[in-house]
């Protein structure tokens, strides 16, 4: 497993797990598509939203059931899913040094695919949601790992 500073292992410890509710879709569209209107990602109505544009490709991450209202505005896209997303809550800088590593770290180690996607502040993960109990499940083991204290081992005098 990757070796986790000190500095890096407190800012593990202090993060919690988010996993929100809704069921997310991965979509893939062409370059070129109609603009997707600014109402579908008001913030009242979209807990969490991803877009990225490549030069060939968009890659959109939006809640399953919005899609299903937005999908007919398309008439090209792949969809995959369902996936879920997990929210790490805690405050991060950009210069947070190997924070999303440790964590791809063990999930490779655990065999979990994960989709990475980092904000100003915050970091998530997309994963399929048959995988999210052990997802969970080896996060929270991380995490604890890093709450734990040290345990200190006096040495015996030889008196």
């Amino acid at each position: 497993m990757l070796e986790i500073s000190p500095e890096l292992k407190g800012l593990l410890a202090r993060t919690k797990l988010v996993v929100l509710p809704e069921d997310y879709v991965v979509v893939y569209l062409p370059i070129g598509v109609q603009a997707i209107p600014g109402e579908w990602f008001r913030p009242a109505t979209t807990r969490f939203a991803a877009v990225i544009q490549e030069p060939k490709l968009i890659t959109m991450v939006v809640a399953r059931r919005k899609w299903m209202r937005m999908q007919n505005m398309f008439e090209k896209c792949d969809v995959t899913g369902p996936y879920k997303v997990i929210h790490f809550d805690v405050k991060l800088s950009l210069v947070a040094n190997g924070y999303m590593a440790a964590i791809g770290s063990v999930l490779t180690a655990s065999n979990i695919c994960a989709l990475p996607l980092s904000s100003f502040k915050h970091d998530h993960i997309i994963v399929p949601k048959a995988d999210l109990p052990r997802t969970v499940k080896v996060l929270r083991s991380l995490l604890d790992s890093c709450r734990k204290k040290p345990i200190r081992r006096i040495a015996k005098s030889n008196k």
